[in-house]
């Protein structure tokens, strides 16, 4: 292979330490430990229906979560339309990684990540699960985990060792920038009460 000429390489290097300083306060992985319940955060499945690398990710590292012991319970959790629901795709993902399907919870309503805690917590009430894994890529988990404390769980936080965002920054770059927008927002309509909060 040629050698990549010296602009693109100062540039992608520009990309990747914008990408790591904007992440870092974002970013977080508890150290393991059992927990009641997995929750893998849903992500748009592609035009055509099926998996996104973004989402395999989240799946491959709940899966591998439940295999080493987190929790007995894999939730999955996000809409979608008819044919297109994320949940759906990512059970399929899941139960073909080696997960029984009677460890599978299957959360289909959601479109956005207070929904996905919202209902979510819903449905793992009836199995008490008052701790929870949440599954997803590192710049996502600190308003994952904001959420879903709002919803009555205990969430930990858990990715993938050698993320997308760490190995692709200039697309973590838009990432980062839209959660930021979104932490933003969250902090305004908690401030005005228009997040809701689970009943104690």
């Amino acid at each position: 292979m040629p050698p990549e000429p010296p602009t693109q390489a100062a540039t992608r290097r520009a990309h990747a330490f914008l990408a790591r300083a904007l992440n870092a306060p974002l970013a977080h992985r508890d150290r393991f430990r059992p927990a009641d319940a997995i929750v893998v955060l849903g992500a748009p499945l592609t035009r055509r229906g099926r998996i996104s690398d973004i989402l395999e990710e989240r799946v491959r590292a709940g899966v591998s979560l439940y295999h080493r012991g987190g929790a007995p319970v894999l939730c999955v959790t996000g809409g979608g339309p008819p044919g297109r629901v994320e949940a759906d795709v990512m059970a399929e993902y899941a139960l073909a990684l080696g997960v029984p399907r009677s460890a599978l919870r299957v959360e289909r309503r959601s479109r956005s990540t207070e929904e996905n805690a919202r209902f979510s917590a819903a449905l793992l009430a009836p199995d008490q699960c008052h701790t929870v894994w949440l599954v997803s890529q590192p710049f996502h988990l600190r308003r994952a985990r904001a959420l879903f404390r709002r919803h009555g769980v205990e969430p930990l936080c858990w990715h993938a060792d050698d993320s997308l965002q760490h190995r692709q920054p200039r697309r973590a770059l838009r990432w980062l920038l839209r959660e930021y927008a979104a932490l933003g927002y969250l902090g305004v309509r908690i401030a005005a009460g228009a997040v809701d909060r689970a009943r104690t």
